[in-house]
């Protein structure tokens, strides 16, 4: 982590001049539709929990689970990935929901938004300016055949009731078809795609010349996040999130334009994160 926040320093320390010299007027309204629309992806990150803890076999009403979700997303901060889990079991149980099930409901939403960023990130890479500058990625359309396979039934059987052993947990039997999978995979495309949309109204509040598509920019920040998620021990995917951003976003933006809007999307997440928090705590 130290290494690639180390390198964006760099960068930013290269390319200072030209930093300065760019006309960097803050466009509020880009800005106000950008965090309208990245509260209203988590709203629908927190839906999505929502769906999964039902399809269990334990409704909570919507305002709860916006509320668990929310207060045990703050442990994504703390080092390592398992206070966040931890933090959504407790509150969890404080609601009548068992560990055994609250521990299914975010292992498969992380199955989920794992496999779902993946596969986002491959079908659009089509949607590329320049193809021959990203043909080296196009190895990662391997990405969404995968997914289909990992989403099958029997796979995400065997791997629920893997990570509930590994945590002592009982066996869940999860009698999910292909289908519901499928269209729970649809929900996610959803959510990357709005998420794409509020990222790209955030890069426009500060920068406004040649902004990558929307579905390039939805598979970008779908990609980063899963580096993050998978990075294990840094809190919230800080600086590996970051340095997976950097370096998609050069192929259209200068480095350290690319440098700066990566610290100003973590800088946006975080903000968003404790709105998000605010709203549950008063919930």
């Amino acid at each position: 982590m130290l290494l690639i926040f180390g390198f964006l320093a760099r960068t930013l320390y290269l390319g200072w001049d030209e930093i300065v010299a760019y006309d960097w007027d803050l466009d509020y309204l880009d800005l106000i539709i950008a965090f309208s629309l990245m509260l209203s992806a988590a709203a629908f990150y927190a839906y999505l929990w929502k769906v999964i803890l039902e399809r269990l076999g334990t409704p909570l009403s919507y305002r709860k689970s916006y509320r668990i979700f929310f207060l045990s997303q703050l442990g994504r901060y703390l080092p390592g990935k398992v206070w966040g889990i931890l933090g959504l079991v407790y509150l969890s149980q404080k609601e009548g929901v068992s560990k055994v099930t609250s521990g299914a409901s975010v292992t498969l939403q992380l199955l989920l938004q794992v496999v779902s960023g993946l596969m986002i990130f491959a079908v659009t890479l089509p949607f590329w300016r320049d193809v021959d500058s990203v043909t080296g990625l196009y190895v990662l359309f391997v990405f969404f055949p995968a997914g289909l396979i990992l989403l099958h039934p029997v796979l995400v059987n065997r791997g629920l009731n893997l990570a509930l052993r590994v945590t002592g947990q009982a066996k869940v039997e999860l009698n999910w078809g292909y289908t519901y999978l499928l269209g729970q995979l649809g929900l996610w495309g959803v959510f990357w795609l709005v998420n794409g949309v509020a990222h790209y109204f955030l890069i426009r509040s500060i920068y406004s010349s040649s902004l990558p598509p929307v579905p390039v920019l939805a598979g970008i920040f779908a990609i980063a996040w899963v580096a993050g998620f998978l990075s294990l021990v840094t809190p919230s995917g800080l600086g590996v999130m970051e340095g997976t951003l950097v370096f998609l976003l050069s192929f259209y933006f200068p480095l350290h334009v690319a440098t700066i809007i990566a610290l100003w999307s973590r800088l946006a997440r975080t903000v968003g994160d404790l709105a998000c928090a605010t709203i549950a705590w008063g919930s």
